[in-house]
């Protein structure tokens, strides 16, 4: 997997073959005992759906999804919360999706707000683990918005806990990372989780 402290580009050259996958998927249903799933749609539909949804993401370069800032002397902390995701699980090729919330706070320069979520959707869309995901979204907010701080905070159901047990169902994951100003400054950080626990008790209602 990607170190979380260099921002993951996309991959030079980067083309999916279809057709492959498509075989492989079938090998592996005719491995698992099912013949008959193999000779069906269901490779053919699992395979366009990894190519053109589940690992988009590494066909693009997330500084370049999250656009062009530009000078803006605002300095007040700018958040986005509530943005859904989907990712697959490295460990397991299993989905977990939930929602991200995204703050960073100005340097002098500023992003488009719609961005915030593309960077999101972008760096979900890779095989991924929940941990690092949060932390590689600060980065390229960092990197990318010229940012003082940059702070993630992601809630998410793993299939790979949940539809392996069925005890486990409906637990789920936070993960937080944070950068610049939100490391050291607890009362930003305090009023970044403040913003979070208040549009995430909206959803639970």
């Amino acid at each position: 997997m990607n170190d979380p402290k260099e921002i993951p580009a996309a991959r030079a050259n980067f083309e999916m073959d279809v057709v492959k996958m498509q075989r492989a998927l079938s090998e592996f249903l005719r491995a698992a005992g099912l013949p008959e799933a193999a000779e069906g749609e269901a490779p053919g539909k699992s395979a366009e759906a990894w190519a053109s949804e589940l690992l988009s993401g590494y066909d693009h370069d997330p500084v370049e999804v999250l656009g062009a800032a530009w000078p803006d002397e605002s300095s007040e902390l700018v958040v986005v919360s509530g943005i859904p995701f989907v990712s697959v699980c490295a460990h397991h090729l299993l989905p977990f999706y939930g929602v991200a919330h995204v703050a960073y706070l100005p340097g002098g320069q500023l992003v488009g707000l719609s961005r915030l979520a593309a960077l999101v959707d972008c760096l979900a869309s890779r095989l991924q683990i929940q941990e690092q995901l949060s932390e590689q979204v600060c980065e390229v907010v960092m990197d990318g918005a010229n940012a003082r701080g940059a702070a993630c905070a992601l809630r998410a159901s793993h299939d790979c806990v949940g539809a392996r047990k069925v005890q486990y169902s409906g637990a789920q994951v936070q993960t937080f990372a944070y950068r610049g100003a939100f490391v050291d400054d607890q009362m930003l950080r305090n009023e970044f989780l403040q913003l979070v626990q208040a549009r995430e008790s909206l959803e639970d209602e």
